[in-house]
């Protein structure tokens, strides 16, 4: 019998790929996702209050769309067996492969990195959900170092006074002091002078201090220490120094970018690999005008699509699809100043302020998760590679 189609990971590329691989493949080959954990986590909503609700069971969405579920860590890829060991000790055999292993947070290479806190999980989003309750009951005013002033950490900056008035009142978000550091000497250089108006408006009415062009030597649990000599004190520490691909994309043969993602084809498939596709932020991918797809997940979620559907169309001796996702937006989150939403490479401002957070909430709490109940047809349907199929019917809650 076929061992069918497996996909590795169970993030945004990791959960769609296997649903498109079913819609294409229909009765015709098994559909098996491989997940350390049994949810989708909702990664760019893990700077928000609550990160315990910012997940989605993988299991009953993959029952409803025929795709079999084996929790477990991918651990090595046996390229001519065509088989994948788990850290159980299981392998599974495929007879096309789908690597969306997502990424990793790139923790700074100094003294005490791991010390502080991260959002890149769930579960370390929580971590450090409880340490902000228990500073937001003192009696002091508390001070939050966020190491990283890319779009991540704009966005944990900006939430952190709400976030500790949840936990402890009003009063335990408006003492606190927020620094925001960075090596470069801008906020958020990745996105460009377009919307960085917005983002130093937002920044100054929040009271978020700024120490731009430092040099980051050693962490503690307490402080920040800097190349001049200089400490900040803090009750909390929390890193968001960008991302990297995750370990296992590593045991799929070929040429890497700088965040370690496979240079994959205009089909995704791993040049070097036979059978293998690669989706999601473990994936150097164009985006059929020039462009690299970014570790984000607007590009995840359809790169998913095409590697899944490729896959099954490889498989089926069929025409494989080329990516192609020129349509780019950014929507960044302000906190209380709203959100800033851009259009293009270039980055230019489409919305700001309200306008923008309407958009900007749509996205992170309606269009990104698989509808809550989705029936199998429905969520079939949501696996097109056609961005005019992809539009849930209905917003889902949090």
């Amino acid at each position: 019998m076929s061992d069918g189609i497996l996909v590795i990971g169970g993030g945004f590329a990791g959960f769609w790929a296997a649903v498109a691989a079913r819609r294409v493949a229909g009765d015709r080959a098994a559909v098996t996702l491989v997940s350390r954990e049994p949810v989708l986590q909702m990664r760019p909503r893990l700077y928000e209050a609550r990160p315990e609700t910012l997940g989605v069971e993988l299991p009953p969405l993959l029952e409803a769309a025929g795709v079999r579920f084996v929790p477990g860590e991918a651990t090595g890829l046996d390229l001519a067996g065509r088989t994948v060991a788990l850290r159980s000790g299981t392998r599974l055999g495929y007879d096309r492969l789908v690597v969306a292993t997502g990424s990793r947070m790139r923790r700074p290479s100094v003294p005490g990195a791991e010390t502080a806190y991260d959002i890149d999980t769930q579960a370390e989003a929580v971590m450090l959900d409880r340490r902000l309750r228990e500073i937001a009951l003192t009696d002091r005013a508390p001070a939050i170092a966020v190491v990283g002033a890319g779009f991540t950490g704009i966005e944990m900056a900006l939430e952190l006074r709400d976030r500790l008035a949840e936990h402890g009142g009003t009063a335990a978000g408006e003492r606190a002091r927020i620094v925001l550091l960075d090596r470069a000497g801008v906020v958020g250089p990745e996105l460009g002078a377009g919307p960085r108006p917005q983002i130093e408006a937002a920044l100054a009415e929040a009271r978020v201090e700024l120490r731009l062009a430092v040099e980051v030597t050693g962490l503690a649990a307490d402080r920040v220490d800097l190349a001049d000599g200089q400490s900040i004190a803090a009750d909390a520490v929390v890193v968001t120094t960008g991302m990297v691909a995750a370990p296992f994309v590593a045991e799929v043969p070929g040429e890497r970018d700088g965040l370690g993602r496979l240079l994959v084809d205009r089909t995704l498939q791993a040049p070097a690999a036979a059978g293998v596709f690669v989706a999601g932020d473990s994936a150097a991918a164009d985006t059929g005008d020039g462009h690299r797809a970014l570790q984000s997940c607007q590009h995840a979620l359809q790169t998913g699509r095409f590697a899944g559907e490729n896959a099954a169309r490889d498989l089926l001796d069929r025409p494989l699809t080329p990516y192609s996702q020129p349509r780019y937006v950014t929507c960044l989150d302000l906190g209380r100043s709203g959100a800033v939403r851009t259009q293009g490479w270039d980055r230019e401002v489409a919305q700001a302020g309200a306008a923008g957070k309407g958009g900007q909430g749509f996205t992170n709490r309606a269009l990104i998760y698989p509808p809550a109940g989705a029936s199998g047809a429905l969520l079939l349907r949501l696996s097109s590679t056609d961005p005019a199929e992809q539009r849930p019917p209905a917003a889902a809650a949090d």
